[in-house]
């Protein structure tokens, strides 16, 4: 049997998502790496997943894995906030700093008032590229 054959519901799928980010933040990185995997085989083209299983690399210090799996994820959906967000993030803690900073910067420019924006402000504060505000 493989996936196409599996009838699972949009519900569904997202409660093995929010199961994926609990279990990475239980520091359960396999567990969190096997669901985000398994939702990708289910949305091949969502970025959500991918961005999910990037995190995961990112927790667990692998940045240039993090980087190519959230790399990936934005070339699926170049309008990503969110995978651009954590894109940035992996090159960020990969010593790329001129790069993330751009990215980062990017983010809070067009998207001002997002939660994306907030979070982008907050790496680039404790990366100590911007000034606390």
């Amino acid at each position: 049997m493989n996936v196409s054959q599996i009838s699972i519901s949009r519900d569904e799928l997202r409660v093995m998502l929010e199961t994926g980010y609990i279990l990475r933040e239980a520091a359960r990185f396999d567990d969190a790496e096997a669901v985000f995997r398994g939702v990708i085989e289910f949305l091949p083209q969502s970025d959500v997943p991918r961005v999910g299983l990037g995190t995961v690399f990112l927790q667990r210090g692998d940045f240039a894995a993090a980087e190519e799996i959230c790399l990936n994820a934005l070339n699926l959906n170049p309008d990503s906030v969110y995978a651009r967000l954590h894109y940035a993030e992996a090159l960020l803690f990969g010593k790329r700093r001129d790069q993330a900073e751009d990215e980062l910067r990017e983010i809070i420019g067009n998207h001002p008032d997002s939660p994306h924006s907030e979070t982008a402000r907050a790496l680039l504060e404790a990366a100590d590229l911007i000034a606390p505000h």
